[in-house]
């Protein structure tokens, strides 16, 4: 009897092992999807059950999950979750829960630069200029912007306690206020330059910009605006669909705007504009600079391959490849790259191709000539190369002296601004938004600099008198007027925006404006 136990137990024993040994083989690297599966699961079996350092289960998995993506040598792959998920809906969305104040570190206090139109902070009292003393009774001295961002912002409905400290009030004052959902605008309050030249930026492409942007332009044109200037400059992109509705509003019915090309047959497209524009006769300067990016591209890329507008500045940062969210769960996204897009010419937006074989990311292939509707010739090859290229806006030798001199006290020189603008302020002495910089201001500044520990030498200062007359000029305007006053000023000293009223000022219907870009074609200075 014992021997027939023996018997069967080393038969077990052989089978057990001979099976494990089988399994072990069908678990070799091979192209059975179903067979890496199991090893997959083996290994992190074993390296959770055996290794020396092993981590919990859950944390191999999402290791696991950024090891696969970042073999894709994608830069924009990613696993979104918690804060990272929220700020990706904030940028696509603009939205977010808060009480609509926008702040800066200044002074070693959070001091609120401008409250929203319309949101709890506004409508509770808070002025430019107040510094958060406590946040929910915590104290606020020496935060920085990243903490107050958190401490601010909060879900829709909740309550925030807040003190502040005012110049010239010697109690702080204390508010109760209620977080709302708050919309950061894309797109800028038109204003209307001299001689009917409108002018509007858009920061992002995001959720509800090509309405901001009809709506803006036909208030512009209600106050008398025979041209416009549209500012992309910077513009990192954002969602395709805003995009194309935005670049339609200048088009014609079946004129296409983009063509997308990827492995999948849905990510195979082409959008073509399907509403009458409202503004057929309007000329249009598009600027554009390295930072206009991604979705901001399609704007530019579609108007200019269908003769619409002249685009100027300088080329654009081609990124032209599509990056899908998937919703996995609450809170949860998985972002790849799934197709490139091109113009309605057939030019490749994107600057840069992305390698998975080799890993790496290399300029495109050689620049091809295209064709606009009209015939123009477009230089191809990654980006949108401009109609017209600007001169940059440059500092003067001087002008970068004083920049050196500053350089590591850039934070002290914006605290000595704020600090003059705000004394300044409390004098009353400015009273209209054309206010001229005068000498006893910069005398004002250079005090401040002076007790903040920062000695210029006399012809240092002088060279970089420019520079503060313009800032502290913003300053000002910012905390006596408000935000938008200091949007004004900021517009009527920005040389490009001056380059481009200029162009608009030499031809008065699109087809006359287009004529400039044969004489002042993209290699011209």
């Amino acid at each position: 009897m014992s021997h027939r136990w023996t018997l069967l137990a080393l038969v077990g024993f052989v089978a057990c092992f001979t099976g494990g040994w089988l399994m072990q083989r069908r678990l070799g690297i091979g192209p059975d999807v179903y067979q890496q599966a199991r090893l997959f699961e083996v290994v992190l079996a074993h390296v959770r059950d055996y290794h020396v350092d092993s981590l919990p289960e859950d944390e191999l998995y999402r290791r696991a999950i950024d090891g696969m993506l970042s073999e894709l040598h994608d830069p924009y792959a990613a696993l979104l979750t918690g804060k990272d998920f929220q700020r990706q809906q904030e940028r696509t969305t603009g939205d977010y829960g808060g009480i609509g104040v926008q702040v800066d570190a200044r002074n070693g206090w959070i001091t609120v630069v401008t409250p929203m139109a319309g949101s709890p902070g506004e409508r509770a009292g808070i002025r430019p200029g107040d510094q958060l003393a406590e946040v929910e009774g915590v104290a606020a001295a020496g935060w920085t912007m990243e903490r107050a961002v958190e401490a601010l912002r909060g879900p829709v409905g909740t309550s925030l306690d807040l003190t502040v400290r005012r110049e010239g009030t010697s109690a702080p004052l204390h508010f109760r206020l209620t977080r709302e959902r708050i919309h950061q605008r894309a797109v800028s309050e038109g204003l209307l330059l001299p001689d009917g030249v409108g002018y509007l930026s858009l920061s992002m492409v995001r959720e509800n910009c090509a309405e901001e942007l009809e709506q803006e332009v036909a208030g512009l044109v209600a106050r008398g605006m025979k041209s416009l200037v549209l500012d992309l400059r910077s513009d990192p992109g954002g969602l395709r669909d805003e995009a194309v509705d935005a670049a339609s509003l200048f088009l014609d019915p079946h004129q296409d705007i983009l063509v997308s090309r990827g492995r999948a047959p849905g990510d195979n497209h082409r959008w073509t504009d399907g509403t009458v524009q409202r503004w057929r006769n309007l000329p249009i300067v598009v600027l554009v600079n390295r930072g206009t990016a991604s979705a901001a591209e399609i704007i530019a890329g579609a108007l200019q391959d269908h003769d619409r507008a002249l685009v100027v500045g300088d080329t654009t940062y081609g990124k032209g490849i599509v990056q899908t969210l998937f919703p996995l769960g609450p809170e949860v996204a998985l972002r790849i790259t799934t197709a490139r897009w091109y113009t309605p010419s057939g030019r490749s937006i994107q600057g840069a191709v992305l390698d998975s074989a080799m890993g790496a990311v290399h300029v495109a292939a050689k620049a091809v000539t295209y064709r606009s509707d009209a015939g123009r010739a477009l230089a191809g090859g990654g980006g949108i190369v401009p109609d017209v290229r600007l001169d940059p806006d440059t500092l003067t030798t001087p002008e970068q002296t004083f920049g050196r001199a500053l350089e590591g006290k850039v934070g002290v020189f914006r605290d000595a601004l704020t600090a003059t603008a705000l004394e300044i302020r409390r004098g009353g002495a400015i009273r209209s938004e054309s206010f001229a910089v005068e000498e006893a201001m910069l005398d004002a500044f250079r005090h401040q600099l002076e007790q903040r520990g920062v000695r210029l030498a006399d012809s240092t200062y002088r060279g970089g008198e420019t520079i503060v007359r313009q800032q502290l000029g913003y300053e000002l305007a910012r905390y006596v007027f408000g935000a938008a006053a200091e949007r004004r000023r900021r517009v009527s000293d920005d040389r490009q925006i001056g380059q481009a009223v200029d162009l608009l000022h030499e031809a008065q219907t699109p087809s006359a404006l287009l004529g400039l870009a044969s004489t002042r074609g993209p290699a011209a200075h």
